[in-house]
């Protein structure tokens, strides 16, 4: 595919990690790709946006974040859903949960254990499916409490695969939603796989650092069966504090991204 354009393979692995994502920093993109420094994302990123495959936002004059463009999933063939523009919210929660795919990515390096995992604009794009615009819509919102923010996978040494649906809680919700969503949990928990679910589930885990949310996950779950198979965790403090360094393995390079590592 690349032998007639100037695209490096290096490149579709930058366009296919910013599109399953949705959006992110050019300083996620370096952890990911375990580069020297920033600046060598930088001159790749600007390389891409140049040709229209990404482009670049600055949210509330502040963080800069990446987004793929519907040229670059043409490009890649990655089956995903491109957003058309990036909110504070849609950010926060974006980069956060990019960055609880890294943690875990280098903690399973560290473990030797495997990881992989689907992200919500995946799974959306396989519910939803082909139509305009008003009928994806019609349908996100009726399938979207049914769609999870991320799907871990984790597959132990002995071969066992442990599937978890991942929800990031930024902001409580009406007590009502989390009774509705639990129900599904209950059902998600206790069956091998659901007509409309792309995975049987093994556990649900919440992340979260609002306590208010903590008592009233801990609370829904309480009345079910499976309540043993649900959790709430804090996020790790490696991300909100940015201590990559702590939990990143040592590159091919054999380095840790530097000091001037910074968006």
């Amino acid at each position: 595919m690349l032998k007639y354009t100037s695209l490096k393979e290096k490149d579709i692995d930058y366009l296919t990690f910013i599109l399953r994502n949705g959006m992110v920093t050019a300083k996620q993109i370096m952890l990911k790709f375990r580069e020297p420094n920033i600046h060598r994302v930088y001159r790749r990123l600007r390389k891409l946006e140049e040709k229209k495959y990404v482009r670049h936002e600055r949210i509330a004059h502040k963080v800069g974040v990446y987004l793929g463009t519907l040229e670059a999933r043409k490009l890649t063939n990655v089956s995903v859903t491109v957003p058309t523009k990036a909110s504070v919210y849609t950010m926060q929660h974006d980069l956060l949960l990019t960055d609880l795919v890294l943690y875990y990515e280098f903690q399973a390096e560290i473990q030797g254990v495997e990881f992989k995992y689907r992200t919500e604009r995946e799974i959306r794009y396989s519910v939803i499916g082909e139509g305009d615009n008003q009928s994806k819509l019609k349908m996100y919102n009726a399938k979207r409490d049914k769609i999870p923010d991320a799907v871990f996978l984790f597959k132990s040494r002995d071969g066992k695969v442990t599937t978890t649906w991942v929800e990031l809680e930024l902001n409580k919700k009406e007590r009502k939603r989390y009774d509705e969503k639990f129900k599904l949990f209950e059902q998600l928990l206790s069956s091998k796989r659901l007509d409309d679910q792309p995975y049987s589930y093994d556990q649900v885990i919440y992340f979260a650092d609002d306590v208010k949310i903590h008592n009233v996950v801990n609370d829904a779950k309480r009345r079910l069966v499976n309540a043993d198979k649900i959790s709430i965790r804090k996020i790790p403090s490696v991300i909100i504090n940015e201590r990559w360094e702590e939990v990143m393995p040592s590159g091919s390079n054999g380095e840790t991204p530097g000091p001037d590592a910074t968006d």
